[in-house]
Protein backbone atom coordinates (compact mmCIF):
# COMPACT_ATOMS: atom_id res chain seq x y z
CA UNK A 1 0.00 0.00 0.00
CA UNK A 2 1.33 3.12 -0.90
CA UNK A 3 1.70 6.40 1.67
CA UNK A 4 -1.34 8.36 0.06
CA UNK A 5 -3.30 5.19 0.20
CA UNK A 6 -1.89 4.54 3.74
CA UNK A 7 -3.40 7.85 4.91
CA UNK A 8 -6.79 7.89 2.82
CA UNK A 9 -7.39 4.35 4.65
CA UNK A 10 -6.52 6.14 8.08
CA UNK A 11 -8.76 9.24 7.09
CA UNK A 12 -11.46 7.19 6.04
CA UNK A 13 -12.90 6.85 9.79
CA UNK A 14 -13.64 10.59 10.28
CA UNK A 15 -16.95 12.33 9.31
CA UNK A 16 -17.59 15.79 7.78
CA UNK A 17 -20.64 16.98 9.78
CA UNK A 18 -22.38 20.08 8.17
CA UNK A 19 -24.91 21.12 10.41
CA UNK A 20 -27.96 23.73 9.09
CA UNK A 21 -25.84 25.47 5.81
CA UNK A 22 -27.50 27.72 3.87
CA UNK A 23 -26.00 28.03 0.55
CA UNK A 24 -25.57 25.22 -1.62
CA UNK A 25 -22.26 26.66 -2.95
CA UNK A 26 -20.50 26.60 0.63
CA UNK A 27 -21.36 22.56 0.46
CA UNK A 28 -19.69 22.44 -2.51
CA UNK A 29 -16.73 24.29 -1.35
CA UNK A 30 -16.25 21.56 1.52
CA UNK A 31 -16.54 18.84 -0.76
CA UNK A 32 -13.05 20.00 -2.76
CA UNK A 33 -11.41 21.24 0.21
CA UNK A 34 -12.02 17.16 1.53
CA UNK A 35 -10.94 15.78 -1.16
CA UNK A 36 -8.00 18.01 -1.37
CA UNK A 37 -7.26 16.75 1.89
CA UNK A 38 -8.11 13.14 1.67
CA UNK A 39 -11.01 13.20 3.59
CA UNK A 40 -14.22 11.66 1.90
CA UNK A 41 -17.19 11.25 4.47
CA UNK A 42 -19.08 14.02 4.20
CA UNK A 43 -22.67 14.30 6.47
CA UNK A 44 -25.03 16.70 5.91
CA UNK A 45 -27.45 17.92 8.45
CA UNK A 46 -31.05 19.59 7.03
CA UNK A 47 -29.69 20.99 4.43
CA UNK A 48 -30.31 22.34 0.91
CA UNK A 49 -30.24 21.03 -2.37
CA UNK A 50 -25.87 20.19 -2.21
CA UNK A 51 -26.73 19.09 -6.08
CA UNK A 52 -27.50 22.23 -7.52
CA UNK A 53 -25.57 23.60 -9.82
CA UNK A 54 -23.97 26.23 -7.37
CA UNK A 55 -22.82 23.09 -4.91
CA UNK A 56 -21.55 21.44 -8.30
CA UNK A 57 -19.66 24.24 -9.58
CA UNK A 58 -17.78 24.78 -6.48
CA UNK A 59 -17.11 20.95 -5.84
CA UNK A 60 -15.19 21.07 -9.09
CA UNK A 61 -12.99 17.75 -9.29
CA UNK A 62 -14.69 16.17 -6.15
CA UNK A 63 -18.65 14.95 -7.16
CA UNK A 64 -17.99 11.79 -5.50
CA UNK A 65 -17.52 13.11 -2.46
CA UNK A 66 -20.65 15.89 -2.75
CA UNK A 67 -22.63 13.32 -4.44
CA UNK A 68 -22.14 10.64 -1.88
CA UNK A 69 -22.75 12.79 0.84
CA UNK A 70 -25.06 10.98 3.79
CA UNK A 71 -28.17 13.30 4.49
CA UNK A 72 -29.59 13.36 7.98
CA UNK A 73 -32.59 15.28 9.45
CA UNK A 74 -30.85 15.94 12.96
CA UNK A 75 -27.12 16.31 14.37
CA UNK A 76 -28.39 13.16 16.79
CA UNK A 77 -28.77 11.15 13.87
CA UNK A 78 -25.48 12.29 11.99
CA UNK A 79 -23.34 11.47 15.02
CA UNK A 80 -24.56 7.99 15.54
CA UNK A 81 -22.36 4.87 16.07
CA UNK A 82 -19.60 7.92 16.98
CA UNK A 83 -16.57 7.75 19.48
CA UNK A 84 -15.42 11.03 19.52
CA UNK A 85 -17.41 13.98 18.33
CA UNK A 86 -15.23 17.29 17.92
CA UNK A 87 -17.38 20.45 17.75
CA UNK A 88 -16.04 23.62 15.83
CA UNK A 89 -16.74 27.15 16.89
CA UNK A 90 -15.04 30.63 16.29
CA UNK A 91 -16.50 32.43 19.03
CA UNK A 92 -15.99 32.34 22.31
CA UNK A 93 -18.41 31.10 24.61
CA UNK A 94 -19.11 31.57 28.70
CA UNK A 95 -19.10 27.72 28.98
CA UNK A 96 -16.26 26.58 27.23
CA UNK A 97 -12.95 27.25 29.19
CA UNK A 98 -11.16 24.49 26.89
CA UNK A 99 -10.64 24.70 23.63
CA UNK A 100 -8.48 22.88 21.42
CA UNK A 101 -6.33 23.22 17.89
CA UNK A 102 -6.62 21.91 14.69
CA UNK A 103 -3.34 20.07 15.61
CA UNK A 104 -4.94 18.71 18.97
CA UNK A 105 -8.13 17.62 17.95
CA UNK A 106 -6.05 15.71 14.71
CA UNK A 107 -3.76 13.89 16.76
CA UNK A 108 -7.09 12.86 18.87
CA UNK A 109 -9.41 11.63 15.95
CA UNK A 110 -6.27 9.81 14.58
CA UNK A 111 -5.48 8.18 17.70
CA UNK A 112 -9.32 6.17 17.62
CA UNK A 113 -9.50 2.89 18.66
CA UNK A 114 -8.99 0.99 15.01
CA UNK A 115 -12.13 0.47 13.26
CA UNK A 116 -14.04 3.87 15.57
CA UNK A 117 -15.41 6.07 13.97
CA UNK A 118 -15.13 10.41 15.06
CA UNK A 119 -16.83 13.58 13.67
CA UNK A 120 -15.54 16.51 12.48
CA UNK A 121 -19.10 19.23 13.43
CA UNK A 122 -19.39 22.61 11.71
CA UNK A 123 -22.33 24.56 12.14
CA UNK A 124 -24.20 27.44 10.39
CA UNK A 125 -22.57 30.31 8.13
CA UNK A 126 -23.74 33.08 10.31
CA UNK A 127 -23.55 31.92 13.56
CA UNK A 128 -21.80 28.61 13.93
CA UNK A 129 -23.53 25.68 16.21
CA UNK A 130 -25.88 26.33 18.83
CA UNK A 131 -24.94 26.01 22.92
CA UNK A 132 -27.31 22.82 22.21
CA UNK A 133 -25.36 21.28 19.39
CA UNK A 134 -22.15 22.36 21.16
CA UNK A 135 -23.16 20.20 24.29
CA UNK A 136 -24.06 17.04 21.81
CA UNK A 137 -20.16 17.19 21.16
CA UNK A 138 -17.50 15.56 23.25
CA UNK A 139 -14.75 18.33 22.75
CA UNK A 140 -14.85 21.87 21.20
CA UNK A 141 -12.12 22.94 18.66
CA UNK A 142 -11.16 26.61 17.00
CA UNK A 143 -8.68 28.04 14.96
CA UNK A 144 -6.51 31.12 16.34
CA UNK A 145 -6.57 33.83 13.97
CA UNK A 146 -5.93 37.64 14.29
CA UNK A 147 -8.49 39.31 16.42
CA UNK A 148 -8.98 42.34 13.96
CA UNK A 149 -10.84 39.60 11.53
CA UNK A 150 -11.56 36.79 13.15
CA UNK A 151 -14.06 34.74 10.88
CA UNK A 152 -13.12 31.71 8.42
CA UNK A 153 -15.46 31.00 5.71
CA UNK A 154 -16.93 26.76 5.78
CA UNK A 155 -14.01 25.72 3.11
CA UNK A 156 -11.47 27.70 4.90
CA UNK A 157 -11.92 26.34 7.88
CA UNK A 158 -12.60 22.72 6.78
CA UNK A 159 -9.56 23.19 4.42
CA UNK A 160 -7.29 24.17 7.69
CA UNK A 161 -8.64 21.13 9.82
CA UNK A 162 -8.01 18.79 6.91
CA UNK A 163 -4.61 19.43 6.25
CA UNK A 164 -4.09 18.92 9.83
CA UNK A 165 -5.53 15.59 9.64
CA UNK A 166 -3.67 14.74 6.79
CA UNK A 167 -0.05 16.19 8.12
CA UNK A 168 -1.06 13.99 11.35
CA UNK A 169 -1.99 10.70 8.78
CA UNK A 170 1.45 10.61 7.77
CA UNK A 171 2.98 10.25 11.29
CA UNK A 172 -0.21 8.37 12.93
CA UNK A 173 -0.56 7.39 16.98
CA UNK A 174 -0.80 4.49 18.22
CA UNK A 175 -4.02 2.98 18.53
CA UNK A 176 -4.94 2.33 22.07
CA UNK A 177 -6.63 -1.15 23.02
CA UNK A 178 -10.34 0.37 24.48
CA UNK A 179 -13.47 -0.22 23.97
CA UNK A 180 -15.21 2.88 23.88
CA UNK A 181 -18.62 3.96 24.38
CA UNK A 182 -20.50 5.27 21.37
CA UNK A 183 -22.39 8.64 21.07
CA UNK A 184 -25.48 6.66 21.96
CA UNK A 185 -24.35 5.24 24.97
CA UNK A 186 -22.94 8.89 26.27
CA UNK A 187 -25.89 10.22 25.59
CA UNK A 188 -28.01 7.19 27.42
CA UNK A 189 -25.87 7.90 30.44
CA UNK A 190 -26.69 11.78 30.22
CA UNK A 191 -30.19 10.88 30.32
CA UNK A 192 -29.86 8.68 33.00
CA UNK A 193 -28.13 11.15 34.88
CA UNK A 194 -31.16 13.76 34.54
CA UNK A 195 -33.89 11.42 35.30
CA UNK A 196 -32.32 10.43 38.16
CA UNK A 197 -31.57 13.76 39.42
CA UNK A 198 -35.05 15.00 38.88
CA UNK A 199 -36.29 11.72 41.03
CA UNK A 200 -34.46 12.95 43.77
CA UNK A 201 -34.85 16.54 43.56
CA UNK A 202 -32.03 17.44 43.08
CA UNK A 203 -31.95 21.17 41.91
CA UNK A 204 -28.96 23.47 40.78
CA UNK A 205 -28.01 26.11 42.24
CA UNK A 206 -27.35 28.01 38.38
CA UNK A 207 -29.71 27.44 35.57
CA UNK A 208 -29.91 23.63 35.31
CA UNK A 209 -29.03 23.95 31.95
CA UNK A 210 -25.21 25.35 32.81
CA UNK A 211 -25.25 22.40 35.41
CA UNK A 212 -25.73 19.45 32.75
CA UNK A 213 -23.07 21.69 30.43
CA UNK A 214 -20.75 21.52 33.43
CA UNK A 215 -21.57 17.62 34.13
CA UNK A 216 -20.61 17.00 30.34
CA UNK A 217 -17.79 18.99 30.22
CA UNK A 218 -16.18 16.90 32.99
CA UNK A 219 -17.35 13.64 31.28
CA UNK A 220 -15.83 14.87 27.81
CA UNK A 221 -12.46 15.62 28.51
CA UNK A 222 -12.17 11.84 29.16
CA UNK A 223 -12.00 8.55 27.27
CA UNK A 224 -15.16 6.67 27.94
CA UNK A 225 -15.18 2.84 27.77
CA UNK A 226 -18.34 1.08 27.64
CA UNK A 227 -17.49 -0.45 31.06
CA UNK A 228 -17.33 3.45 32.47
CA UNK A 229 -20.90 3.90 31.19
CA UNK A 230 -22.01 0.71 33.01
CA UNK A 231 -20.66 1.50 36.12
CA UNK A 232 -22.69 4.69 36.15
CA UNK A 233 -25.51 3.42 35.07
CA UNK A 234 -25.53 0.92 37.79
CA UNK A 235 -24.78 3.84 40.45
CA UNK A 236 -27.77 5.53 39.07
CA UNK A 237 -29.94 2.73 39.04
CA UNK A 238 -28.84 2.05 43.05
CA UNK A 239 -30.21 5.76 43.67
CA UNK A 240 -33.23 4.93 41.55
CA UNK A 241 -33.93 1.60 43.77
CA UNK A 242 -33.61 3.76 46.55
CA UNK A 243 -35.96 6.57 45.78
CA UNK A 244 -38.79 3.94 44.59
CA UNK A 245 -38.30 1.93 47.93
CA UNK A 246 -38.19 5.17 50.17
CA UNK A 247 -41.35 6.88 48.72
CA UNK A 248 -43.64 4.05 48.32
CA UNK A 249 -44.56 3.14 52.49
CA UNK A 250 -45.82 6.67 51.97
CA UNK A 251 -47.97 5.75 48.85
CA UNK A 252 -49.32 2.62 50.39
CA UNK A 253 -50.99 5.23 53.24
CA UNK A 254 -52.04 7.28 51.18
CA UNK A 255 -54.44 4.21 49.47
CA UNK A 256 -55.48 3.42 52.95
Amino acid sequence: MSQIESDRDLLGHIRVVLVGTKEPGNIGAVARAMKNMGLRRLYLVDPPDHKSGDARKMAHGSGDVLYGATVCSTMEEALQDTILVVGTTHRKRNHLDVLHGPKEISRRLLALPEGAEGALVFGREENGLSNNELQLCHIVANIQTANTYPSLNLSQASLLFGYELFQAAMNPPQHPDLDLATFQEIEAMYDHLTSTMDRIGFVASLRPENFLRSVRRLFGRIALEKRDIYTVHKIFRQVDKYVSQAVRPSTEGDER
